[in-house]
């Protein structure tokens, strides 16, 4: 089936606003309060969760889309608000493990229901169908920028 040229366009601009909202959600990373976590670090506190609670810090900077660097000074300041631990890899020395703490994953487990829960309420009004359909797109146009 052929997809009509103006549905093209409004999938790509949808596609555009979306790039540009998360764009501007990180840009409020530097408005963060003092003792509150910055939307980077959820993320990747989620990864970690995800991962059965341990990540390396390369795997954390990829999802933040962070550079190595910035992971770094991420992972020391949770280090230090106790939410998370690092360790060397016993299979390769390079490589840094970093583990949720008891209050890291109590953490992780509060802000994923607050965003599960948000996420059901914004996504309720669409049917299953059209929600798979939203999944498919999108991980379609993923893959196209990592084509690019």
């Amino acid at each position: 089936m052929a997809v009509k040229p103006d549905m093209a366009e409004a999938v790509r601009a949808a596609f555009v606003e979306l790039l540009g909202a998360d764009r501007r959600l990180r840009g409020r990373d530097r408005c963060v309060k003092e003792g509150e976590l910055t939307h980077a670090q959820i993320r990747a506190l989620f990864r970690i969760g995800a991962e059965g609670g341990e990540a390396t810090a390369g795997e954390l900077a990829k999802q933040a889309d962070l550079s190595p660097a910035s992971m770094t000074a991420m992972l020391d300041h949770l280090e230090e608000a106790g939410v998370v631990t690092r360790r060397r890899s016993a299979q390769d020395r390079r490589v840094v493990v970093v583990a949720l703490t008891e209050h890291g994953q109590q953490l992780v487990a509060e802000k994923r229901a607050a965003w599960d829960a948000y996420m059901r309420k914004m996504l309720d009004e669409f049917s299953e169908g059209d929600l798979e359909a939203a999944c498919r797109v999108m991980r379609r146009l993923a893959g196209m920028l990592d084509e690019l």
